[in-house]
């Protein structure tokens, strides 16, 4: 109770002060549950993750149109155990031509699986589609466990925002605190992966929704293409067993520090949370387009969500990194841009490390002075709109016009030493474009004119000045 209380501090009067909180976090009972792999439910590190959802979307792509294919010519091949019938010779002989018959997909040089020998192979594969379902929508969406295993056929809907752009969402209901049994209705932020998934999902229980008369798109069973097992909506940590044992095998993961993670059903939440949370997402090359649209449209001020658990959760995943570039920001020895030569030369932490002092001083700016910090792959933001070279508005930078180039000579900038790969692989990437000969002139000249930023920005991060040509 004290841990909630102390969450919620800015919102009360009398709040549980930071000294008793850490007292408690040291001293004070723990339960097993909260202690498994740090406090509360963590969210899947960046490597596991990018790879963990990397796979599921290679499964929802070629591989989930295959396998529907092959469950569907099975049912017709197989249909006579339903009538206790003999089998057919020739309907056997056209589903075991099918098991070898797999697609090999873009950059790969096989068939994405090894080809399968009964009818049981089948419906692992199945399971794996659904499993790879589940994670897009979990990693993806940040919806609970209950939200997806509610979701419906048709549930994907368009709208076209204020700014005439069309917005998907993913339509269902939160059931979490919903007075009444229906739950509450609520719309998530689909990206185009979502929309995939939603269609396999459409296609993959189509002959359980025929059988029952039922719109639900999780209705299980061991038995999915003939459908003589029970059919159920499967328990949250049905999926939780199957993400660590069949789906990590069937994928790959990476360890993490040395040992598998231990995945769970509602570490797509949080991870999500933090995804969105996080404007540097140097290390998630392969999913930056999809979180972006989605951050771009939950931050946008026409936004409307009542999943406000998960609001929070991106707020607190927000102050956790600006206050992570704030102390980057005031103890670094050197800074390039123009916002970072002036804070190089006006802090008083520079080269320390942190302290009490530091912690306090933070506190002061995410408080008292309104600054907004705008952190992404290659700096930092100290946004003032006056200065704003990429003509931001009131909420912040402008996320369409503000590209590298823009930043370099705009006022706001700031690039610390955790920044210094993406400048140097940016020269480097210039300098080979330069080398090539069928270059035209203007693309020559712009070569080289991104070539000299990178000059100035490394020349800053080694001590020198960065105005010079």
């Amino acid at each position: 109770m004290l841990a909630r209380l102390h969450a919620q501090r800015e919102k009360l009067v009398d709040s549980v002060p930071d000294d008793l909180y850490r007292f408690l976090d040291e001293h004070g009972p723990r339960l097993p549950r909260l202690d498994r792999q740090g406090r509360g439910f963590p969210y899947t590190p960046d490597a596991v993750a990018t790879a963990l959802i990397g796979g599921a979307l290679r499964l929802v792509g070629t591989p989930a149109d295959d396998v529907i294919a092959l469950r569907d010519l099975a049912a017709v091949a197989y249909a006579y155990r339903l009538d206790g019938k003999r089998p057919t010779p020739a309907g056997e002989g056209q589903a075991r031509r099918m098991f070898d018959n797999f697609s090999s997909l873009l950059n790969e040089d096989g068939p994405w699986h090894a080809p399968v020998a009964q009818l049981k192979d089948i419906h692992a594969l199945i399971e794996r589609i659904y499993d790879a379902c589940f994670v897009v929508i979990a990693w993806l969406v940040g919806a609970r466990v209950s939200e997806i295993l509610g979701l419906e056929a048709g549930c994907i809907e368009r709208h076209v925002g204020p700014d005439g752009q069309e917005i998907t969402y993913l339509h269902g209901r939160i059931y979490k605190m919903a007075t009444g049994d229906g739950g509450q209705p609520h719309r998530w932020i689909a990206p185009e992966p979502v929309v995939r998934v939603i269609d396999v999902l459409e296609r993959l229980s189509a002959p359980i929704r025929k059988k029952l008369g039922t719109s639900n798109l999780w209705m299980l069973t061991r038995d999915p293409t003939l459908l003589r097992q029970p059919i159920d909506i499967p328990h949250s940590g049905a999926f939780g067993g199957r993400l660590n044992s069949s789906f990590r095998i069937m994928l790959g993961l990476p360890l993490h520090q040395g040992r598998p993670w231990h995945l769970n059903a509602h570490q797509g939440r949080k991870t999500f949370a933090r995804f969105i949370g996080k404007r540097d997402r140097t290390g998630l090359h392969a999913l930056q387009e999809h979180l972006g649209h989605v951050s771009r449209v939950m931050t946008d001020t026409a936004y409307v969500g009542t999943d406000f658990e998960l609001a929070e959760l991106i707020n607190d995943e927000i102050l956790k990194e600006t206050r992570a570039a704030l102390e980057n920001l005031l103890t670094s020895s050197n800074l390039s841009g123009h916002a970072g030569r002036m804070i190089a030369s006006r802090s008083p932490f520079r080269g320390r490390t942190h302290d009490s002092d530091l912690g306090e001083y933070i506190d002061f700016i995410l408080k008292d002075s309104g600054m907004v910090l705008g952190v992404c792959d290659w700096g930092y933001c100290l946004y003032r709109r006056e200065h704003s070279a990429c003509q931001g508005d009131d909420h912040g930078p402008n996320a369409v016009l503000r590209t590298q180039s823009v930043c370099a000579r705009c006022a706001n900038f700031a690039v610390s030493e955790r920044h210094r790969a993406v400048w140097e692989d940016r020269k480097v990437r210039n300098a080979q474009l330069l080398e090539h000969p069928a270059l035209d002139g203007e693309s020559r000249k712009l070569a080289q004119e991104r070539i000299l930023e990178c000059d100035r920005i490394l020349r800053g991060l080694n001590g020198e000045s960065d105005n010079a040509r």
